[in-house]
């Protein structure tokens, strides 16, 4: 059986609304050569049944966390190029497939490929975007190790290599950052090769605790960031970074709101 280009892979648990709203969003996809998996954690309010309804091929078994429920859909998947897309997360278009597709080929097909996500977590100063629509985040070209200290880019739009994964799979002792720490990892020390494409692939909901700060979350950065970094390079980083965070809250953040959604969204993922 030959594998499709993209596995698209959804983790759920008792999210039956979030994860019909997310699998009508990759069945809507017009590119043909992808499979869609979802891994389930033995949910009891109907999701498994809710989306074999809809033809979708789910696997429900028990796991520890979002991680190890990740791990387990890798297990499964056939795809070359692998997405996870959160329950409650969509693709930002019917046509997202066919353009990564285009963007790989053109790209000579590396390691990992990262778009751009329209995030609707609602931000402590700039909301969910002048309308309530969702703040687009336009990723730069060059993770440098200052932009990855102080920056995440979701998962909802990496496509990454499966034999990437299969080499190293998740962290599983990570509740919250494992997919901050395999980025660092995946850049930083395994120095894949990457590519960015300038288009919004993924509507972000942000409903999971990774978007909401905690002490765990906090110490698992902390953490994350001691996996690269040398000491010296975290004080004089986290030094930097202090100005910038007073910079943003008291000249950039105000005027953000102001700007064509272009320039905010360059501001938004510097």
């Amino acid at each position: 059986m030959t594998e499709p280009l993209f596995s698209i892979i959804t983790i759920t648990l008792n999210c039956a609304a979030d994860a019909e709203r997310t699998a009508r969003s990759v069945l809507a996809q017009t590119f043909p050569d992808v499979e869609y998996l979802v891994k389930d954690g033995c949910s009891t309010d109907g999701t498994p049944e809710r989306l074999q309804a809809l033809g979708v091929r789910v696997m429900v078994s028990p796991d520890s966390g979002i991680f190890d429920a990740m791990n387990q859909g890798l297990a499964y998947a056939r795809g070359r190029y692998v997405c996870f897309l959160n329950a409650g997360d969509v693709f930002s278009s019917p046509h997202v497939l066919h353009i990564v597709a285009d963007a790989l080929a053109r790209h000579g097909e590396p390691d990992f490929l990262y778009g751009d996500v329209r995030s609707l977590v609602d931000h402590p100063f700039l909301g969910t975007g002048t309308d309530g629509s969702g703040r687009l985040i336009r990723y730069p070209d060059r993770l440098s190790r200052f932009w990855l200290y102080r920056k995440m880019i979701c998962h909802q739009v990496w496509f990454v290599r499966r034999e990437i994964y299969a080499a190293q799979p998740f962290a599983t002792d990570y509740r919250i950052l494992a997919d901050y720490a395999y980025l660092l990892d995946m850049v930083l020390h395994r120095r894949v090769r990457y590519a960015h494409i300038a288009h919004e692939l993924a509507i972000f909901d942000g409903g999971g605790t990774s978007t909401r700060s905690s002490p765990r979350r906090d110490a698992e950065r902390a953490r994350a960031l001691a996996s690269v970094y040398t000491p010296w390079e975290r004080w004089l980083y986290e030094a930097v970074f202090g100005g910038m965070r007073w910079l943003n809250r008291t000249l950039i953040y105000p005027v953000i709101p102001l700007l064509p959604e272009r320039l905010r969204a360059r501001l938004s993922g510097l």
